[in-house]
């Protein structure tokens, strides 16, 4: 209660005229208050209770800062550990060496130790121990906490699997690879892919940063549970093909980038011998042995019409005309089982970039009949151009084709000199993704993994509804494709029934020198070609599976299109094909896929989507890359 006051009342007015004076005052205080008791009586009440909230405002405030410093710290070595991940899987040649693995295993020790320091951190702030205790700071405490736990628990596993990876390439000699190393490498990335997958958690209802924080994880837990889901099928395949499970015969199919099919020509072959992790290679020769009569292997019937007056079943250097890699590969086993009276249990297709690849690991390498060493460098000039213009055109005995030889001699090669095996699947990897080096196996097992890994080259395995495939292959008896590259732009537009109509247009350059006398790389071939230099192509565009195209036909899982043109040197032609894709826009994201053609220069693409008039794209409408692997993109779309 405030004291009573007189108007003007002086400072100590109360207690300086005595006790008897101060009574006074009471009483009329007393008096003139009456009608306020009850307020008087709570006003203590009230006093204590506004202190005890102001009190708690404070301690939540002291809380809260204590929360938000252990926040912040931990922040900073999540942020650091979380770009040692991204720089890892962006950066995955530096796993290819004994000495980048080492950088790598420290980079990892620091993400484990950042990992811990975060943890306990965040477990022992004593702001976040009594906020957390809410009911509404529970969840999102405990999510961070398992966030954090989740960043520790990557770096162990990819410590395990650097050790296991070193341990491989230690006990291998040359290519004898250590079968108990592989299997033993083979069950810790299986293990590491479930354990991976099992990470990746929502982000939804976590607030501001943290649920950020979240959803970047997942998605580097993502893409590295992917590399490790795909290394786990690739080992299971490697096993048997290093003969794990017994001996093993594989024909290697020399593939020719000069004289393209779908992929490059087959024109030499050689046999791979595996036997309990050890290699060799032999029988290395041409294919240019007529066949009697076709191979009893049944083409699909939209095969048979585009491609059956090309005799796939009969011709080497039309066995891979289609995209479908698992029939041409069966084709070719049987193939050489006719010509030679040999049974192969699989059938390894690589072509010269993969060529390049390998001889960049194992160095250059001598070959009969090549006047120098090939090496990574050369091998494409060498291969695909010097040994054609060497020797005049119709006198081409002196020269072969060398594919396989080389192939060969780099295999030999690495027999005898330490090849790094981290390096080697690296390199086999990117060549798998651009379709240079492909594989099939008779057991149905075996080829299942192969499609699981990616490296079937069947091109309707993922997203068949989404997926375009172009192939342009010559159609003269020349080695012209060393000159020729490939552009290709897409534009698509969404009708009001949600229909994709897709433009694609492709243009062919040759850059093949004007005005040259006729040659076996030039030509002409005076059927298809009359002038040297020209090239005259077959092009195919494979359109997704339920897409509605011009006279199309159902082949390798996808809908084919085809047209043909000619390009003179030093000119350049383009083709145009329309394909309507239904259902196109699912919620709210329209996606394509375009699967390379394994060329010697990877086509450059285009995509655009425009919308329509009744769509609007939101975000960048462009995409554009070189085709060195399948090329995947989404777009995100509102109806206007």
């Amino acid at each position: 209660m405030t004291p009573y006051r007189h108007r003007r009342q002086h400072v100590g007015h109360r207690f300086r005229y005595g006790i008897s004076h101060w009574k006074q005052h009471r009483k009329h205080e007393d008096h003139h208050h009456s009608a306020r008791t009850g307020l008087i009586t709570r006003r203590p009440w009230l006093f204590a209770g506004s202190s005890l909230v102001v009190l708690i405002v404070l301690g939540f405030l002291v809380l809260g800062v204590l929360a938000l410093r252990s926040i912040i710290k931990a922040q900073h070595t999540l942020d650091s550990a979380r770009s040692t991940i991204s720089v890892a899987l962006d950066n995955r040649q530096q796993l290819t060496s004994a000495a980048g693995r080492a950088q790598a295993q420290v980079d990892i020790d620091a993400v484990e130790q950042d990992a811990s320091s975060a943890y306990i951190t965040l477990h022992s702030s004593l702001g976040l121990k009594v906020l957390g205790a809410l009911p509404l700071l529970h969840g999102q405490r405990q999510a961070l906490l398992q966030l954090v736990q989740d960043v520790g628990q990557t770096a162990t596993l990819g410590n395990g699997l650097l050790q296991r990876v070193d341990t491989l390439a230690a006990t291998t000699q040359g290519l004898n690879i250590s079968i108990p190393q592989l299997q033993g490498l083979q069950t810790s990335v299986s293990s590491a892919h479930h354990q991976l997958t099992t990470l990746n958690r929502p982000s939804g209802g976590l607030w501001g940063p943290l649920g950020s924080a979240r959803a970047s994880f997942d998605t580097e837990d993502s893409k590295l549970a992917a590399l490790l889901g795909t290394g786990s099928n690739v080992l299971s395949y490697a096993l048997p093909l290093v003969g794990a499970a017994g001996p093993r015969l594989e024909l290697i199919a020399g593939e020719n980038n000069a004289e393209m099919r779908d992929q490059g020509e087959v024109l030499s072959t050689a046999l791979m011998h595996s036997a309990n992790g050890s290699f060799s290679l032999d029988h290395t020769a041409p294919s240019d042995i007529p066949l009697p009569h076709p191979v009893n292997v049944a083409m699909p019937a939209g095969t048979q019409a585009i491609f059956g007056s090309l005799d796939p079943t009969q011709l080497w250097q039309s066995v891979n005309a289609t995209a479908g890699f698992p029939l041409s590969g069966q084709t070719m086993q049987a193939m050489y089982q006719q010509v030679t009276g040999t049974h192969v249990n699989g059938v390894i297709a690589l072509d010269v970039p993969a060529l390049v690849s390998l001889l960049a690991l194992s160095g250059p390498v001598t070959v009969s009949g090549i006047d120098q060493p090939v090496t990574s460098a050369n091998a494409a000039d060498v291969l695909l151009h010097q040994l054609y213009a060497e020797f005049p055109a119709g006198d081409q005995t002196q020269r072969h084709d060398d594919i396989s030889a080389v192939a060969r001699a780099v295999v030999d090669k690495m027999k005898t000199e330490h090849v790094d095996l981290a390096g080697l699947a690296v390199a086999l990897a990117r060549d798998v993704a651009g379709r240079h080096l492909l594989a099939w196996d008779e057991n149905p097992s075996y080829e299942a993994t192969i499609v699981k890994a990616g490296g079937s080259g069947a091109i309707d395995t993922s997203e068949a509804d989404r997926t375009f495939h172009l192939s342009v292959q010559s159609a003269t008896a020349a080695k012209l494709d060393y000159y020729v590259t490939t552009g290709i732009r897409m534009v698509v537009s969404i009708d009001k029934d949600n229909n994709a109509v897709v433009h694609t247009y492709a243009t062919i350059s040759n850059h093949a020198p004007a005005g040259q006398p006729p040659s076996a790389q030039l030509g002409p071939d005076n059927i298809n070609s009359f002038t040297p230099g020209q090239y005259v192509t077959r092009i195919y565009l494979w359109s997704p599976k339920g897409s509605q195209t011009n006279a199309g036909v159902y082949e390798s899982g996808l809908v084919l299109n085809e047209t043909a043109t000619s390009v003179l040197p030093q000119q350049h032609q383009t083709v145009d094909f329309t394909t309507v894709i239904p259902n196109a826009v699912r919620n709210g994201h329209l996606s394509l896929q375009l699967v390379p053609q394994p060329s010697l220069e990877p086509a450059q693409v285009s995509v655009q989507v425009v919308g329509g008039p009744d769509w609007n794209v939101v975000g960048p409408s462009y995409v554009t890359a070189g085709l060195t692997k399948t090329l995947a993109a989404t777009w995100a779309l509102t109806p206007r």
